[in-house]
């Protein structure tokens, strides 16, 4: 299940993980400093959603998902995601300067 803050953040598209360095979370962790579980998925939570639909969608329309992604869920694969990534915070687009 989605939470209220991907809810709303896909009606404001207002790139809610390149935010300004005024944001409390830019104090509460620096650069290189591993973020926890919860953190890491609210500041992410637009991407992490994108992504988990994009993938739900492939498997509905290629009928991957009977084989591929049966019992998977929304928490599962951030749950992958975050062990898979650096668990740090990118105050800007990955990739800009």
């Amino acid at each position: 299940m989605v939470n209220e803050h991907v809810k709303d953040a896909q009606y404001t598209a207002n790139d809610s993980h390149q935010q300004g360095f005024d944001s409390d979370d830019e104090f509460a962790y620096r650069a290189h400093e591993p973020m926890t579980i919860s953190d890491w998925e609210t500041y992410y939570s637009e991407d992490l959603y994108n992504m988990w639909s994009s993938l739900r969608t492939y498997g509905n329309t290629t009928g991957a998902r009977a084989y591929c992604m049966e019992h998977a869920s929304y928490t599962d694969f951030v749950e992958w995601c975050y062990e898979h990534s650096s668990k740090c915070m990118y105050p800007s687009k990955v990739g800009t300067q």
